[in-house]
């Protein structure tokens, strides 16, 4: 392999390594030196290569968002409005029962971001704000071209949005065998179209 190779080889081994020990001993007890070990690599490479454990949660979690972003930009291609809303909605589901170890790890790090002094704070909130502002062009579309109700604040809703979907997920991680995630969304879809449609 190239340096290059070599390089993009250990970046995902590494990344691999910290969801494992995300998973196993949560953030305060994943050190650098361990996710090296784990991953086949010198107890230093991780420092070397990020810096610092927020550095590596920066990129453990950008590169949960970017697997995210795959499955959701094939779901509302050539879709708008509430269409694309509960598309988005319904790849997010899909992303949860097929990646669940990933969405596991991404809101621990993006619910850390809320305690007091967190290095996570910046990332959470910059995750959040994508989300309501797809969402809220998505709504904004929709009453341009006269598929959603007027009388809606997009904003809102779109906050709304984003919060049902993070707060469903939340519950559903912490026991998925009571919360029917799929009959939620179902619903929760359903209702949306109610509540929005012209």
């Amino acid at each position: 392999m190239t340096q290059a190779e070599r390089a993009a080889a250990s970046d995902r081994a590494m990344i691999d390594a910290a969801i494992e020990l995300i998973l196993e001993r949560g953030t305060d007890g994943t050190t650098l030196a361990a996710i090296g070990e784990r991953a086949g690599y010198s107890r230093g490479l991780a420092t070397y290569r990020y810096g610092s454990k927020s550095g590596l949660f920066q990129e453990v979690s950008n590169t949960i968002q970017r697997r995210w972003v795959g499955y959701l930009k094939a779901a509302v291609e050539g879709k708008t409005a509430i269409d694309a809303l509960c598309a988005a909605a319904g790849a997010y589901f899909k992303f949860v029962t097929a990646a669940p170890a990933d969405i596991r790890v991404l809101h621990i790090l993006l619910y850390e971001g809320a305690a007091p002094n967190s290095d996570l704070r910046g990332l959470a909130k910059q995750a959040f704000a994508r989300q309501i502002t797809d969402a809220e062009a998505w709504l904004r579309n929709g009453i341009e071209t006269g598929t959603v109700r007027e009388d809606i604040s997009p904003r809102d809703v779109a906050a709304q949005y984003v919060a049902h979907i993070a707060g469903v997920t939340y519950m559903w991680l912490l026991n998925p065998i009571e919360i029917d995630f799929a009959a939620i969304h179902e619903n929760y879809t359903r209702t949306l179209r109610e509540r929005l449609a012209a």
